[in-house]
């Protein structure tokens, strides 16, 4: 009876109600086990640690974007500014020129198989302590061995090899900064201005590269200044120090002075004069134009470039390039800012007498005036002292330095432009005079500095062709020819062979940069060039200058042909 009772109750009760409620009964279902699962991933997390320098590897999963994939790996961008003090946002964009994000694409290996982030290629472990340190000693391979490693770019040496991408986005990071080409895009807060800096340092050949990094920077590495932010939060706007960490090893002072800019007195006074001359040059926003305008930055830049020193290209990235000095220590020549390190919104050159030389604002002109409002005082490393020396030590070789008027040897100091071969070159020249004649095959705008270095190196016989697109623009004539191969070599000057200058350089405008030929050679590696577009633009008129030794060291010479 019981048992009776039992199939009854299911069939005409329990049945029924399962058959008439199964979508209801399904969802809760679903709804339990979603839950359920919830509960077990958060007990069992294996994502990335938050802490400072401990980040677990990566799951292997393939991310579902660019956004997911930074998402995941959000604790190791954030210690790369640590690390190298490149700027995630800026770190996102140039992995995404350099392979796209490829996460499964065989023909990507470097970065699928080789966790390389944009062409890291190094021989030595030492450029990566950071990365050692955190990931383990087996988080880098440099044998050229491993999966991935091969090179197809015809560039020579193989990609490094990182175990997982957290080890790739600190290792490249942290391999920038090891490397002097690249020093105006380490502990830079501008995210354009540190790519900028890589492609002027030389990190790939394609002459577009520059107009890639940009482009990509507005539409893909902007959105993560978020990520730039929190970087820059928890380290500072100027995180990374040469030498700073050591591996247990004792550190060794270096007394070594040959890399490091030195500035006599005189260069003090250049910057003095040079401001001085621009005085009534309107405001320009981002103008880097020494005739035409420019910005706050843009005079202190191209004042300093042509006293032969480099600076960064922005008020906040100059701000953390300088050492703070006080009201009693400050010297003419040195910088003035407004604004915290790192955030300066405004800069100008002390002219001493508690005056400044400034590019005010827009509608302004350049002027000398007293100090106003709330500022600092910033000086570049190894200015040296405002005092006068008859007898100047050269800082690489500690013996005298030539006199500048000493007839006997042309200087390398950089000079104004001028419409004639200065005094001292006279009777010096190998090269027959420039005939200014318009030569067959010459595409370029009449006038231009391009213009005018085809008609040049076209009249000696020597003729570098005519290159279409933004590779023709005289910065990126160097990285051009090379590609198309052309003997080019950077540093090295030799008469009759072209000068490619990138943006930003010897007063040239970025990102398209400047060419001249080159007419003679210093024995302290400086030069004298030829050059059109410099002295009233867009006439064609040649005009000649001196271009000294630390700026020419930055300059790709170009071997024509013929």
């Amino acid at each position: 009876m019981k048992k009776f009772a039992q199939r009854l109750l299911t069939k005409k009760v329990i049945i029924p109600f399962v058959v008439s409620n199964i979508v209801i009964i399904i969802t809760l279902g679903v709804i339990m086990l979603s839950a359920m699962s919830i509960i077990y991933l958060k007990q069992n997390d294996c994502g990335d640690s938050a802490t400072d320098i401990t980040i677990t590897g990566d799951s292997g999963d393939t991310p579902a974007s660019v956004g997911d994939f930074v998402k995941k790996h959000k604790e190791a961008y954030i210690l790369s500014w640590k690390a190298g003090g490149f700027l995630p946002s800026a770190s996102i964009s140039q992995t995404m020129v350099e392979n796209g994000f490829n996460f499964t694409n065989p023909s990507g290996t470097s970065f699928w198989q080789a966790h390389n982030m944009g062409g890291v290629k190094t021989s030595k472990k030492d450029d990566f302590p950071i990365t050692l340190a955190t990931f383990g000693q087996d988080s880098i391979d440099v044998t050229g061995t491993k999966p991935g490693t091969s090179v197809g770019d015809n560039t020579g040496g193989a990609y490094t090899f990182f175990k997982d991408y957290n080890a790739g986005i600190v290792g490249k990071a942290e391999f920038m900064a090891h490397q002097t080409l690249y020093t105006g895009a380490i502990n830079n807060t501008d995210g354009a201005s540190a790519l900028s800096a890589i492609f002027k340092g030389g990190w790939a050949t394609d002459p577009s590269y520059l107009t890639k990094l940009l482009s990509t920077y507005n539409s893909l590495g902007k959105s993560f200044q978020w990520l730039d932010k929190e970087a820059i939060d928890k380290y500072g706007n100027a995180p990374y120090k040469a030498g700073g960490v050591t591996s247990g090893k004792p550190s060794i002072p270096s007394h070594a002075t040959t890399n490091r800019t030195r500035v006599s007195t005189s260069k003090r006074s250049k910057i003095i004069e040079l401001a001085r001359g621009r005085i009534g040059i309107p405001y320009v926003y981002g103008g880097r134009d020494w005739e035409k305008g420019m910005d706050c930055s843009g005079l202190t830049m191209l004042t300093y470039q042509k006293a032969g020193i480099t600076l960064p290209a922005t008020s906040e990235t100059q701000s953390t390039a300088v050492k703070k000095v006080g009201k009693d220590e400050v010297q003419k020549g040195d910088l003035v800012f407004w604004g915290p390190a790192g955030q300066s919104h405004h800069m100008a050159i002390y002219s001493g007498d508690n005056k400044v030389i400034q590019e005010p604002e827009p509608g302004g002109k350049c002027e000398e005036k007293p100090l106003y409002g709330d500022y600092w005082f910033g000086t570049y490393e190894g200015l040296g002292k405002d005092e006068d020396s008859e007898n100047e030590t050269d800082a690489t070789t500690g013996c005298p330095a030539t006199p500048s008027g000493t007839p006997s040897e042309s200087t390398g100091s950089n000079s104004a432009p001028t419409l004639d071969v200065p005094p001292e070159y006279k009777g010096k020249l190998t090269l027959p005079a420039p005939d200014n004649k318009n030569y067959a095959g010459n595409q370029y705008p009449m006038g231009q500095c391009t213009w005018g270095a085809y008609n040049r190196m076209a009249q000696l016989g020597h003729k570098i062709e005519g290159f279409s697109g933004d590779g023709g623009n005289g910065g990126f004539w160097g990285a051009t020819a090379k590609s198309k191969g052309y003997t080019v070599v950077k540093g090295k000057p030799q008469v009759g062979w072209a000068a490619s200058f990138y943006g930003g350089l010897a007063g040239s405008t970025p990102p398209y940069g400047h060419i001249a030929v080159v007419e003679y050679v210093n024995s302290d590696g400086s030069m004298l060039v030829s050059e059109t577009n410099v002295v009233t633009p867009g006439s064609g008129t040649r005009s000649w200058r001196v271009i000294d030794k630390a700026t020419t060291s930055q300059v790709e010479f170009i071997q024509g042909r013929g």
